[in-house]
C-alpha cells in the first residue's frame, strides 16, 4: 500500500492531496520530531546522524512524498 507523507503545518497542500487522492491512497502528516543535530563532545557527527540520509528530491521541491509500505 502507498501513502503520501505531507511535510507538517502544510495545510493547503495537504487539502489538495487528500481532495485528490485520499479516497484510494492515505494521505498522512509528518510523524517525525524536530530536534537538534546530534554531537559528541568535539562537535563530531554521532553514528545517528551519519544514518541520516538527504531528503527525496520530491521532500525538498514539494513538499511530499510517496512511500510504499508493506502489508503489515
Amino acid at each position: 500500500m502507498h501513502y503520501i507523507i505531507v511535510r507538517r503545518g502544510d495545510f493547503q497542500l495537504y487539502d489538495r492531496l487528500y481532495n485528490a487522492f485520499g479516497e484510494r491512497v492515505p494521505v498522512l502528516w509528518d510523524q517525525r520530531r524536530r530536534s537538534a543535530p546530534h554531537a559528541n563532545g568535539n562537535g563530531a557527527p554521532t553514528p545517528h546522524d551519519e544514518r541520516r540520509h538527504a531528503p527525496p528530491p520530491s521532500w525538498v521541491a514539494l513538499g511530499f512524498v510517496v512511500v510504499d509500505r508493506p502489508n503489515e
